[in-house]
């Protein structure tokens, strides 16, 4: 009688123990999965004025005026870049920054119209743009290594004075924005 008791008992015992244990498993393995940044970044979610494109046709993709690789380190070894730094394309043109590597975004510093622009980290942003005129970006987190760009559309050059002289612009930033800008003008 005794071993029918400690039998039962421990069979509901296992019971509820499974019961649980069934219950906690998907609490259990959501603290415990991680998301390696490294897939985040080599993902080919692309995303055009902050809307998933995943459904782009190759038709769609060929209109992508420019692509602008957002790297830890650039081709000539300096670190956090974007490659290439200036665009130049026409009013209606694409540009599509490709996070090659984690930890970056694109951020408009100076627009015509003051048009704000700022995508998310670790993922692929692009933007159409409409309106000509000289648009500086930055990577948020990397400004100050000079992690910055330059895209002039349609020729337009009327916002140079804005472009040269920000207050968004300090370390490496200032320099690498003044000299790409310079090199329009010449």
């Amino acid at each position: 009688m005794i071993i029918r008791r400690n039998l039962i008992r421990g069979i509901g015992a296992s019971l509820i123990g499974l019961s649980a244990h069934n219950i906690l498993k998907p609490a259990l393995a959501a603290k415990s999965f991680k998301i390696e940044e490294e897939n985040i970044c080599n993902n080919e979610d692309f995303v055009i004025h902050n809307e998933p494109v995943n459904d782009v046709t190759e038709i769609q993709m060929a209109a992508v005026d420019d692509v602008v690789h957002m790297l830890n380190v650039g081709p000539n070894g300096s670190r956090f870049r974007y490659d290439p730094m200036l665009s130049v394309i026409d009013v209606g043109g694409k540009v599509l920054w490709k996070a090659t590597t984690k930890g970056h975004n694109v951020e408009f510093m100076v627009a015509p119209d003051d048009i704000k622009y700022k995508s998310k980290m670790h993922k692929s942003a692009g933007y159409t743009f409409t309106t000509p005129g000289i648009y500086t970006y930055k990577c948020t987190p990397h400004v100050s290594a000079g992690m910055v760009g330059v895209v002039v559309v349609g020729n337009d050059l009327s916002n140079m004075e804005a472009a040269m002289d920000n207050s968004q612009y300090y370390g490496q930033a200032k320099e690498l924005i003044q000299d790409i800008l310079k090199g329009l003008s010449a």
